[in-house]
C-alpha cells in the first residue's frame, strides 16, 4: 500500500528485478529446473496417492456384492429376470493342464465377469466348443501372433492335442508369469467333465452404493429362498461394503507429510544455495542501490519478486509434467476435481518452498550497508595467520584454499549432495534388507512349497463357510493324501490341525484353536516361557498351551498358568460339545501355517473332542527341480473343487516382494529426485564459481599458473566436493540404514542388514559423470577467451 505522501516505487522495483533476471541466465535456468522438479514430484506423488484411492473405489464398485455358488442353469437364468440386479457374472472353473512348461487353467466366464475382474479383451467370448480366448503373453510362449480367428494347437500332458480357434485375447495387470488363464466355452468344460456342470454367479446390484451390508444380505437370502438356493450356496461379500466405506485418507497423510518435508529439504537447500551465491555476487549492486536511497524493504521486494517470477515459470511447468505423469501412472484413478485441488494445493506449497528457501538470502541482501557493500568480498571470514613462511603451491592446495575461503557455500554444496545420497542409501538399505523367502518360510511355509487348505474362512467370499462343516466331510483323508504322494516330484506331506471352535477364558472369548503334532514339540520348546509343552504330559493332564504375545497384544485378553479354558466344538454329528483344559504351558510363538491362534494343544485332544480329523491344511514337500510339474499336478487334482484352495511359496514370496518394493520404491524415487536436486546444486555452484572467478584465473595464469594446472585445480575442487559427499553418504547412510533396519526388525523379524554397494557405486559414478561434464565445460570456455580478456573481466 502507498500512502498519499509517499512515492510509488513499485515500477522501479519491477524494472530492477526484471533487469536482474535478464542478467542471470544461468541462475534462472537452475532455479526454474529445481522448482519444476519439486512441483512435478509433489504433483505426481499426490495425484498417484489420491488416484490409487479413486481407482480402488471404482474397482470396488465394479465388483459383485453377492455370490451364488453351484447353481443349475435354470436357477442361473432366473437371476437375469430380477429387477434389482444390474449385472450377472458367470464363472466356471475347469481343470488345469501343463502346456509348454506353463500351468494353464481352463475356465469359462462371461463379459460381465471379465469386467468385474479388470480383464480387458478384444474379440469375442468363446461360445462354441472349439473356441478359446488366451492372454497375449501366452500366445508369445506358444509362438503365435495376435491374429484373431487363427487355429491354436495345444498339447496336453497326457499326449493328446486339442485344436482351438482364437476368438479373443484378454489382458490384465494381474497376470502371473508361468501361470495362464485360458477362457473356453461352457460347452467345452461340460464335455471334458462328461456332464452339465453347476456354475457360480456373481451379482452386481443396481443400488449397491446406497445399500448396507445388512440390506444386501436380506435381499440375497430372500432371492435365494425364491429360487430354491440353499444358504450354503449364498455368500454376501463383506469386503465390498467395508472397502466402500473406507474412504479416509488417514494412512496417506503421513506419507504426504514425509514427501513434503523431503521435497522442502531437497529443493529448499538447492534454491537457497542458488540465491545465496547470486546475492553474494550482487552485494555491491545492492549497496549502490542503498546509496541512492533504496530501503531495506525495497531490496527485499526486488529479490522476492525475482524468486516469484522464476517460480511463475517453474511451478506451472512442473505441475504440467506432474499431471501428465500422474495420469499416465493411473488413468483409471484420474478425477477432475481431485486433479484441480491437487494442482492448486501443490502450486501453493511449491511457492511456499521458494519463499522459505530465499528468506535468508533476501535478509542478507537487505541488511547490507553501502560501506560494507564496497568492501564486501565473497571470501570474507575469519583470517588465520599461517606459521609457515614458505608453502608449496600446487593445484590441489589452491583448490583446497579456494573451498576454505567461503566455507558456507562449500558446506551447503557438500550438504546438498550428501542429503540426497544419505536418503538414497538409507532407503536402498531397507529395501534390500528384507528377506522375502525367510518371511514366507517363517510365517506361511515352515515346511513344503505348497499348501492345500480347506476353503473355509479363507476369504470374504467364504467367510460364512464353516471349517468344522468341511472337516466333517473328511475331505483331507488318507486316500486324498495318497493321491498327493503319487504326484511325481512330491517327497512328502505334513498335516496341520486347527478348527473354528470358540474358546472362553476368564470372562473373554474368541474363535479358532490349533493343534500340534509330536514333531512340532521341539519348536514349541524353543519358545517356551513357563510350564511344559510335552505332548504326552498335556494329553495326560488335559492341558493346553497359551501363546502369550498373541493373547495379550492382539486380543488384549488375560490368562496365566493353571487357568481353565473352555472350548466349544462342533463334533462329527454337527452337535456342540464343550471341553475344559488347563493352561500348563506358556510360549511366545512358534512356526505355523496361516495366522497364529491364541491356544494350541495336542492334535489328539482336538480329534478326540470332535470325533473327527481336524486337519485344516496339508503342506506338500517337493523336489525343487520338479516344482513346476508338481504345481501342475496339484492344480489338476484340485481343479473344479471349490472346497480346496492352493497356495504356493512362489506366490507368497512374490506378494511380499511386491508389497515392500512398491512402498519403498516410491520413496526411492523421491530420494533419486532429491539426489537430482543435489547434482543441480553442484553444477550451479561449479559454473557460477567459474564465471565469477575468471579475473582471478587470469591473474593466476599471468604469474605462472599454466592452463593445465588451472584445469587440474578446478577438477580437484570438484573431486573434494565428491569425495566429501561420498564419505558422508557412506558413513551416515550406512548408520541410518542400519538404524532403519533395526527399527523395521522390531515390527518384522525378517529384516537383515545388507549394505547397498551397487547404489553407492552408482551414486559415485553419477557424481563423477557430472564432474567430467563440468570439466569439459570449463576447458572449452577457457579456450574461447584469451588471458588478457579474462584479466579485464570485472566482478
Amino acid at each position: 500500500m502507498t500512502w498519499p505522501f509517499e512515492n510509488d516505487t513499485s515500477g522501479i522495483v519491477k524494472k530492477i528485478s526484471e533487469s536482474s533476471i535478464r542478467s542471470s541466465k544461468i541462475r534462472n535456468i537452475f532455479t526454474v529446473v529445481t522448482i519444476a522438479l519439486a512441483s512435478a514430484l509433489l504433483a505426481t506423488v499426490f495425484l498417484w496417492t489420491f488416484g490409487t484411492q479413486t481407482e480402488r473405489i471404482n474397482m470396488v464398485k465394479q465388483t459383485a456384492q453377492i455370490v451364488y455358488r453351484g447353481l443349475s442353469e435354470q436357477q442361473g437364468n432366473q437371476l437375469y429376470d430380477q429387477d434389482e440386479i444390474e449385472w450377472v457374472g458367470e464363472i466356471l472353473n475347469g481343470p488345469a493342464e501343463r502346456i509348454n512348461n506353463a500351468t494353464v487353467n481352463f475356465s469359462y466366464g462371461n463379459a460381465e465377469m471379465l469386467a468385474s475382474q479388470q480383464m480387458e479383451f478384444k474379440g469375442e467370448i468363446p461360445q462354441k466348443e472349439n473356441e478359446i480366448m488366451l492372454p497375449k503373453s501366452f500366445l508369445d510362449v506358444l509362438g503365435y501372433d495376435d491374429k484373431l480367428g487363427q487355429k491354436i494347437s495345444l498339447s496336453f500332458e497326457d499326449g493328446s492335442t486339442h485344436e482351438f480357434v482364437l476368438s479373443g485375447i484378454w489382458s490384465s495387470v494381474y497376470e502371473v508369469k508361468g501361470t495362464y488363464l485360458a477362457l473356453v466355452s461352457k460347452t467345452y468344460l461340460d464335455k471334458m467333465a462328461g456332464s452339465v456342470l453347476p456354475m457360480d454367479y456373481f451379482i452386481g446390484l443396481k443400488n449397491a452404493t446406497t445399500m448396507s451390508e445388512e440390506e444386501a444380505s436380506k435381499y440375497a437370502l430372500t432371492l435365494a429362498e425364491k429360487l430354491n438356493i440353499s444358504d450354503d450356496q449364498t455368500v454376501v461379500r463383506s469386503d465390498y461394503f467395508m472397502q466402500l466405506e473406507d474412504t479416509s485418507m488417514g494412512d496417506e497423510m503421513g506419507f504426504f507429510i514425509v514427501v513434503g518435508l523431503l521435497t522442502l529439504l531437497g529443493a529448499g537447500i538447492v534454491i537457497y544455495s542458488i540465491f545465496y551465491i547470486s546475492i553474494a555476487g550482487n552485494i555491491r549492486s545492492y549497496g549502490q542501490l542503498r546509496t541512492i536511497g533504496t530501503t531495506k524493504a525495497q531490496i527485499k521486494r526486488i529479490v522476492y519478486r525475482e524468486g516469484k517470477l522464476l517460480a511463475a515459470v517453474g511451478i506451472p511447468l512442473g505441475l504440467l509434467i506432474g499431471n501428465i505423469i500422474g495420469y499416465v501412472l493411473l488413468p483409471d484413478g484420474w478425477n477432475l476435481q481431485t486433479t484441480v485441488l491437487v494442482t492448486v494445493g501443490t502450486g501453493i506449497f511449491a511457492l511456499l518452498i521458494v519463499i522459505i528457501a530465499i528468506h535468508t538470502p533476501v535478509k542478507k541482501a537487505a541488511n547490507i550497508s553501502p560501506i560494507e557493500a564496497v568492501r564486501y568480498s565473497p571470501y570474507q571470514g575469519k583470517k588465520k595467520e599461517s606459521a609457515k613462511l614458505h608453502r608449496k603451491i600446487t593445484p590441489f592446495s589452491l583448490a583446497r584454499m579456494n573451498l576454505s575461503r567461503n566455507k558456507v557455500k562449500s558446506i551447503l554444496t557438500i550438504l546438498s549432495l550428501s542429503i540426497g545420497g544419505v536418503l538414497l542409501v538409507t532407503l536402498s538399505t531397507v529395501l534390500i534388507s528384507h528377506d522375502s523367502y525367510a518371511e514366507a518360510r517363517g510365517n506361511s511355509f515352515p515346511v513344503g512349497e505348497f499348501k492345500i487348505n480347506l476353503n473355509a474362512n479363507q476369504s470374504w467370499e467364504t467367510a460364512e463357510v464353516s471349517l468344522a462343516g468341511l472337516q466333517r466331510q473328511n475331505l483331507l483323508n488318507d486316500e486324498f493324501v495318497a493321491q498327493l504322494e503319487n504326484i511325481d516330484g512330491v517327497k512328502g506331506v505334513k498335516r496341520w490341525y486347527y478348527t473354528d471352535a470358540e474358546y472362553h477364558v476368564n470372562g473373554s472369548s474368541n474363535d479358532w484353536i490349533q493343534g500340534f503334532c509330536r514333531d512340532e514339540q521341539k519348536n514349541l520348546e524353543d519358545n517356551l516361557i513357563a510350564g511344559t509343552v510335552d505332548y504326552d504330559e498335556l494329553i495326560a493332564g488335559n492341558g493346553i498351551v497359551m501363546m502369550e504375545e498373541r493373547l495379550k497384544d492382539v486380543y488384549e485378553m488375560e490368562a496365566a498358568l493353571g487357568d481353565t479354558v473352555k472350548v466349544d466344538y462342533e463334533n462329527a454329528a454337527g452337535e456342540l460339545v464343550t471341553k475344559s483344559y488347563t493352561i500348563t504351558g506358556v510360549i511366545s510363538d512358534y512356526n505355523y501355517v496361516g495366522f497364529k491362534k491364541c491356544f494350541t494343544l495336542p492334535e489328539q485332544l482336538i480329534n478326540e473332542a470332535t470325533g473327527m480329523d481336524c486337519t485344516g491344511t496339508i503342506s506338500v514337500i517337493t523336489d525343487q527341480e520338479q516344482y513346476q510339474a508338481v504345481e501342475a499336478g496339484l492344480r489338476q487334482l484340485l481343479s473344479g473343487n471349490s472346497n480346496f484352495t492352493l497356495e504356493t511359496i512362489e506366490e507368497k514370496i512374490n506378494s511380499l516382494e511386491s508389497m515392500y518394493q512398491f512402498v519403498y520404491g516410491v520413496l526411492l524415487i523421491i530420494a533419486v529426485v532429491i539426489t537430482c536436486f543435489s547434482l543441480i546444486n553442484l553444477v550451479n555452484t561449479t559454473i557460477t564459481n567459474f564465471i565469477s572467478r575468471k579475473q582471478e584465473f587470469g591473474i593466476l595464469q599471468s604469474i605462472g599458473l599454466t592452463e593445465k594446472q588451472l584445469l587440474k585445480m578446478l577438477q580437484y575442487e570438484g573431486l573434494i566436493y565428491s569425495a566429501s559427499a561420498t564419505i558422508i553418504t557412506v558413513i551416515l547412510g550406512a548408520g541410518m540404514g542400519y538404524l532403519a533396519v533395526c527399527a523395521m526388525k522390531t515390527a518384522n523379524a525378517y529384516f537383515f542388514f545388507n549394505f547397498p554397494w551397487a547404489v553407492v557405486i552408482g551414486y559415485l559414478v553419477a557424481i563423477l559423470i557430472v564432474q567430467v561434464i563440468l570439466s569439459a565445460f570449463t576447458t572449452r570456455t577457457l579456450k574461447k577467451q584469451s588471458l588478457v580478456d579474462r584479466i579485464k573481466t570485472m566482478e
